[in-house]
């Protein structure tokens, strides 16, 4: 499907399932990804769970259009904003739970404060209030699309059951970033995808995700 976005459209995909639970799932994904996996794992969960699935490309990612230079932090919350408003108006969603990866979980929590969210994981979530990193320039780009205090105070004042999931080996996010992500966490659940590193490149660390995603959200 095509969800328009402000002065653009997104490239997105709508899964629904046989057997309608009556929730909506959002996949929000990463910066420098897109929504091909998060597809899968939506697909996944329509069929396990009977939950509407949906999964966005950001502006500028994918197969949606947009420089990812010029993009900023409003333009991918206003992206975020209109795939979930997709969501809700697709049949039989009554209540919406999202996960969400990397700088995609960040822009979650920006959009607890725009629009009601039952239920929320965050893989891997990105702050990088980490000075350092192994490409600097991307660090220094990134971190002028976050605000880290907008995104902790929504989390704070959230009160649906949020799990903060760890990648063990991940080479991008901090524990810092971690650490603050379930500080602020009202209800917080911490675990630790074992082995797993940032883009969970390897098929074990996808299962183990997708394992998570379905427990997480059994309930919603």
């Amino acid at each position: 499907m095509r969800i328009p976005s402000g002065d653009t459209t997104l490239a997105a995909d709508l899964v629904t399932p046989a057997t309608p639970s009556g929730a909506g799932l959002l996949f929000v994904h990463g910066y420098h990804s897109s929504r091909r996996k998060q597809t899968l794992r939506a697909a996944e969960v329509s069929e396990r769970l009977g939950h509407t699935g949906l999964a966005a490309d950001l502006s500028g990612h994918g197969d949606s259009p947009g420089d990812l230079r010029e993009c900023t932090r409003q333009d991918y919350l206003r992206d975020v904003v209109a795939a979930y408003d997709a969501l809700a108006a697709a049949d039989d969603v009554d209540r919406i739970g999202v996960c969400a990866a990397s700088y995609g979980a960040y822009l979650s929590c920006l959009l607890l404060g725009e629009r009601p969210v039952a239920r929320l994981l965050i893989r891997a979530p990105a702050l990088y209030i980490d000075a350092d990193g192994e490409d600097p320039e991307s660090r220094r780009h990134l971190r002028k699309l976050i605000d880290t205090n907008a995104a902790l105070a929504n989390l704070a004042a959230f009160d649906g059951d949020t799990l903060v999931l760890e990648s063990e080996h991940d080479e991008v996010i901090s524990q810092a970033s971690i650490e603050a992500y379930l500080r602020a966490a009202r209800h917080g659940t911490h675990r630790v995808l074992a082995g797993a590193n940032h883009a969970l490149t390897d098929e074990s660390s996808n299962a183990a995700f997708l394992t998570e995603i379905i427990d997480w959200f059994a309930g919603l």
